[in-house]
């Protein structure tokens, strides 16, 4: 602000009266009780409701003088004369200040009053405008502020149900008439109803959850008419059906917003052009290579996020869990970075794949693939005879990639020998030289057995420290160009997945472990609990949380017999593995972690969110696919387990455990027994079944008990 006094020649000083800005910004007249302090540029000035202010001589504004009238006197004058000033005339005859940018109040009071104006003139328009609510004052200047626009008058509670219930019968009518685009344009309610329709398919906060609670119980009721069972799919193709959703436009995509618009982006991404580089002085040259670096994944996978290393030393064997080093391909608030904190994980849905980063980082720049060097985050183990694994050292490197293999050719490769002779060492490289292993790579062995046989040692730990260990294989689902659905059963008890688990294990607690010694802020999971023996249990029978919690403080996960647990070994798939990453490479690198507590907790929690919604969208597409393959392959015979579940309303629960797939049939969709005859769902009934119908979309289906 500019000096509008000059302190030499008209310093105010004792009974001198002051126009100054208060500590509050307000602009206020006061009385000057004590000579001024002139080292520390200060006056000690009381206003007229009798507060004292110490001010600094740059908030002066005005200096009107001493007078023989009384302070409160003078200032009762200047607020009367305030009062009596119309700003209006001024905008009215200058409507060319309402867009500058700011005027200085000396110019507005020579205005109103004349070229010569008096000190008690110019602060009264200085209150004047304080006063008036379309005017900003900044110091010497004043802005116009064009009034804000009336807020709409919010509906009352009668008003919105009565809205809502109107949007309903709109809706019912839509559906009976098979009104198409035209007719929902010309309707009054039309937009309102396409709004309404999205919100409750999107899961969004346009309307209040209740509405579309609602609006969904309301959508089953008309079954009947259109045919539907799920609510979702009836609203996607109406949507469809009248143009408000493309016709390429994919169910699962489009159904999660933030899913949807992640996929445009990555589309528009061509090349590794909008790739930022950054230093990667901090990655170290290990002088102890590994002898092998694998890694092992599903056949189909591109996005290779973990690779196991072996190296033989003079007192044991040193074993690496890698994975790639993406702060130096995605540093923090870089574009592909706020694009993965949106999305929070890859989906993988069985027609399609929506990966978090852009394929050529994730396939490509940063995938693990045989005969690339690699940056990577190293945990290395280490092993002397029967003394339990410890972690050696965690640090960045570079690596070469040897191997890239599959979990099927590790299982054929690895001897058919059951998980209890695993630990026996000498047996097992004996049963393993004779497995006929003629297609295992040259000098891969040892390194395969070692990786097996430790990973049978950790398992065995970890389930005396009370581990739950599931027998239970899954259905992976896939559709080809065609359109046709393929089903691959992964055993997971097969030796090759259980050895990658538990080296994944290892790594994720070593994490953990790493993190809470060095006091690094983590995401810790954490589980009080176990799980139920079975998946299908009520919850009522369940004692405690199952899902694994996230938590600011190390505690043990009961599920997996561990003392503390983090998830650090999918930086490519999942961001909050890149943030923990982050936190372990920062401290490598500089001694201080990258986020703070406060930071990553509030990451933490908007991460998991978007996780949570994209697995049970990935559950819904396994489901929705596998209905698909039921419906190509009519007249089958499929073994299942049926049952009746419990309550006021029970439904008929019908299990394909060559699918891996649970349904809700309706009781008109099963055929060859009675509804009386189907015992309850805990104890279910083993019969043969012919799929006879199946509607994939409208959740229709019909079956023949043999």
């Amino acid at each position: 602000m500019s000096k509008k006094i000059d302190f030499i020649q008209n310093r105010p000083r004792r009974g001198h009266i002051v126009l100054f800005i208060a500590r509050n910004g307000k602009v206020r007249l006061g009385e000057v009780f004590a000579d001024p302090n002139v080292s520390q540029e200060e006056l000690f000035v009381q206003d007229a409701g009798g507060a004292r202010n110490r001010i600094k001589f740059r908030d002066v504004l005005l200096n009107l003088g001493a007078s023989a009238e009384s302070f409160a006197a003078r200032h009762k004058q200047i607020e009367n004369l305030a009062g009596q000033i119309d700003l209006g005339l001024l905008l009215d005859a200058h409507p060319e200040w309402i867009r500058s940018p700011g005027i200085t109040v000396s110019d507005l009071a020579q205005e109103y009053f004349g070229k010569t104006i008096a000190p008690e003139q110019e602060a009264a328009m200085y209150l004047s405008l304080q006063n008036d609510s379309r005017f900003t004052l900044s110091g010497e200047k004043v802005s116009y502020r064009p009034p804000a626009p009336a807020r709409p008058r919010r509906r009352s509670e009668q008003e919105r149900h009565q809205l809502f219930e109107t949007l309903r019968t709109t809706m019912t009518e839509a559906l009976q008439k098979d009104w198409g685009a035209a007719e929902i344009d010309a309707h009054p309610l039309g937009k309102k109803l396409v709004r309404l329709a999205r919100a409750t398919l999107e899961q969004r906060r346009l309307y209040p959850e209740i509405w579309r609670k609602e609006f969904v119980l309301h959508l089953h009721s008309l079954n009947t008419l259109t045919g539907y069972r799920d609510a979702r799919h009836l609203l996607f193709h109406w949507l469809k059906k009248i143009g408000r959703v493309a016709p390429e436009a994919d169910f699962f995509i489009f159904s999660e917003p933030l899913l949807r618009r992640h996929a445009r982006r990555l589309a528009c991404v061509q090349d590794a052009s909008m790739t930022t580089s950054v230093s990667n002085d901090f990655i170290i040259n290990n002088e102890r290579q590994p002898q092998w670096v694998v890694t092992i994944d599903n056949p189909e996978t591109t996005d290779r996020d973990d690779a196991l290393s072996f190296c033989r030393t003079a007192t044991g064997v040193e074993i690496g869990v890698h994975t790639p080093l993406l702060e130096v391909l995605v540093p923090k608030e870089t574009l592909f970075d706020a694009w993965a904190y949106d999305v929070g994980a890859s989906a993988y849905l069985p027609h399609r794949k929506v990966p978090m980063l852009p394929p050529h980082l994730s396939n490509d720049l940063g995938s693990l693939n045989a005969g690339c060097e690699r940056p990577v985050l190293s945990f290395y183990f280490l092993s002397q005879d029967e003394q339990p694994v410890r972690l050696a050292r965690v640090i960045c490197e570079k690596i070469k990639i040897d191997f890239n293999t599959d979990y099927d050719s590790i299982d054929a490769w690895l001897p058919q020998i059951s998980r209890n002779k695993l630990p026996q060492e000498e047996e097992n490289r004996r049963e393993f030289r004779g497995a006929g292993n003629e297609q295992v790579p040259s000098g891969l062995t040892e390194a395969l057995e070692v990786w097996a046989t430790i990973a049978a040692r950790l398992e065995k730990q970890r389930i005396a420290n009370g581990a739950k260990v599931f027998q239970r294989d899954e259905v992976e689902v896939r559709v080809g160009p065609d359109g046709m659905v393929h089903l691959h059963r992964i055993l997971r008890n097969s030796v090759a997945h259980k050895m990658v688990a538990e080296w994944m294990i290892a790594a994720n607690q070593a994490a953990a472990q790493f993190c809470h010694e060095h006091r690094i802020p983590c995401i810790y999971r954490v589980q009080e609990t176990l799980v139920p023996e079975r998946e299908d249990e009520e919850a009522s029978f369940s004692s405690g949380p199952v899902r694994a919690q996230l938590k600011a403080e190390r505690a043990p996960h009961r599920d997996l017999g561990v003392d503390g647990y983090t998830q650090i070994t999918s930086p490519l798939r999942r961001y909050g593995d890149l943030v923990m990453q982050r936190q372990i490479v920062a401290f490598l690198q500089t001694g201080k972690p990258h986020y703070s507590q406060t930071d990553l907790w509030a990451r933490a929690l908007a991460i998991e969110e978007m996780t949570r919604r994209i697995q049970r969208l990935e559950s819904r597409a396994d489901l929705y696919w596998k209905c698909v393959y039921l419906a190509q392959h009519l007249g089958e015979t499929f073994t299942a387990y049926l049952g009746r579940s419990q309550g006021q309303n029970p439904r008929i629960i019908l299990q394909l455990p060559d699918l891996d797939l649970r349904l809700h049939v309706p009781p008109a969709g099963i055929e060859g027994l009675g509804e009386r005859n189907i015992p309850p769902h805990h104890a279910p009934m083993a019969v043969q079944v012919i799929c006879l119908e199946m509607d994939a979309d409208k959740a229709t289906m019909r079956f023949q008990i043999k």
